[in-house]
């Protein structure tokens, strides 16, 4: 890989990135993670991960990529971690100084739970023998970030984090009211790393700190395909996500069916890949008509989505979350050059412009939708140049190199 074995200098440091995740390389989530944490792994001597959650079932991972259990089990220890929270200064204090925000019994949850993670990680990590040449990545702008700004006062290490749209963004109906302490961690942090410009001018916006913040796109890796088109009269959509209010599922399904009831002579399939509790209730929700196949798919792996793709005709993909990052779904599908449909919510305007699709209000209706599918079926946009536009903007071969190349000329710059 270019401009990243910094590693082979004899006169450089031994470099070693410890990870904080949520659950990888376990579960099926954080599946972002899987092309980042092998460029991560070819750049550094070391990465350790230490996931807050495991379970039997694990991805694969390179040979120089440790992965240290025994957090998950301090972490997981839910009766002893009450018990702390309850005794530690540091809930009170944080119940103090956020008091004026505590109007509901989900705000004083929040903190609670807020307050008992911090004290988790500082309780395990208190100990730990960092070195001064360490990078500590948190994949999330959460707990754990403020845990390790706190013990920054006593251990010498660097500290970097990302922010996605769950740790960013305040008082929408599936985020946090407000993140404690996030000003203070902001000004303290080496670096944070949002995936979208949208969350950096959001975050700079509201907390008035502006040296820090960085952008780094996330991305996946070209599979060297481009996804068939439909033949004439057959229209094909699909949608990722996991299925809640959120994700809007609902919306698609109905806008699909309205679609297909106003064209009786098109044979129209939709395929959704993504699980949740409403997912029958969706299912149920389509009517049976003679033009129409719907199938709602449970969770599967990425490579069986690729695979999809690769092996069928796909019109358009379709994405109507209310809230969002930037929808790695709607990258996978770019880099298969399929045209895509979505609300104009978090990053998504960074990603679906006039040559890739269509981008709808935050809240569109059905009409909306029909209306977006026959623009782009009438435009017939060019596979091509969907795929160059994701090929310049969300490569991930591209964005983690570059990515990774920051963490060593901005965070290590003392270093050389």
């Amino acid at each position: 890989m270019k401009n990243l074995l910094l590693k082979t200098d004899a006169n450089m440091k031994a470099r070693k990135v410890i990870l904080f995740t949520r659950r990888f390389p376990y579960f099926k989530t954080e599946a972002f993670l899987e092309a980042e944490i092998n460029i991560l792994a070819e750049a550094f001597d070391e990465v350790v991960i230490f996931p807050s959650e495991i379970s039997e079932e694990v991805r694969p991972i390179l040979a120089n990529v440790k992965v240290e259990k025994e957090f998950s089990k301090h972490f997981q220890n839910k009766k002893k971690r009450i018990l702390q929270t309850i005794f530690s200064s540091f809930f009170w204090d944080t119940l103090w100084k956020y008091k004026s925000k505590i109007n509901s019994a989900d705000s004083f949850k929040h903190i609670f739970q807020f307050s008992s993670s911090v004290i988790a990680y500082k309780t395990y990590f208190k100990n730990y023998e960092f070195s001064e040449s360490d990078l500590l990545y948190t994949y999330w702008f959460t707990e754990a970030t403020k845990a390790f700004i706190d013990l920054k006062k006593t251990k010498k290490f660097k500290l970097v984090s990302r922010a996605h749209r769950y740790d960013i963004y305040e008082g929408l109906p599936s985020t946090p009211a407000f993140w404690p302490f996030r000003k203070d961690v902001l000004e303290k942090i080496d670096k944070l790393y949002s995936i979208s410009e949208n969350g950096k001018n959001y975050m700079e916006t509201k907390y008035k700190v502006y040296n820090k913040i960085k952008v780094s796109k996330l991305g996946v890796f070209d599979k060297g395909k481009t996804a068939p088109q439909n033949v004439e009269n057959e229209i094909s959509f699909v949608s990722v996500s996991r299925i809640d209010p959120m994700k809007r599922v609902q919306l698609i399904a109905d806008s699909i069916v309205n679609f297909a009831k106003l064209n009786p002579e098109k044979k129209i399939t939709w395929i959704h890949f993504g699980d949740g509790k409403e997912r029958e209730n969706i299912k149920n929700s389509i009517p049976v008509l003679s033009n129409l196949k719907a199938q709602l798919n449970g969770a599967i792996q990425n490579t069986q989505i690729y695979k999809y793709y690769e092996e069928n005709p796909v019109s358009i993909f379709i994405n109507l979350s209310s809230s969002e990052g930037i929808p790695v779904s709607i990258m996978e599908a770019q880099s298969f050059g399929i045209p895509v449909i979505a609300t104009d919510v978090g990053g998504s305007g960074e990603i679906v412009q006039n040559e890739t699709g269509k981008l709808l209000s935050a809240n569109p209706s059905v009409s909306d939708v029909n209306l977006a599918i026959n623009q782009i079926l009438s435009e017939n946009l060019s596979r091509q140049e969907i795929k160059k536009f994701w090929n310049l903007n969300f490569n991930a071969q591209t964005n983690y190199e570059n990515f990774v190349n920051d963490l060593k000329s901005e965070v290590f710059l003392d270093e050389k």
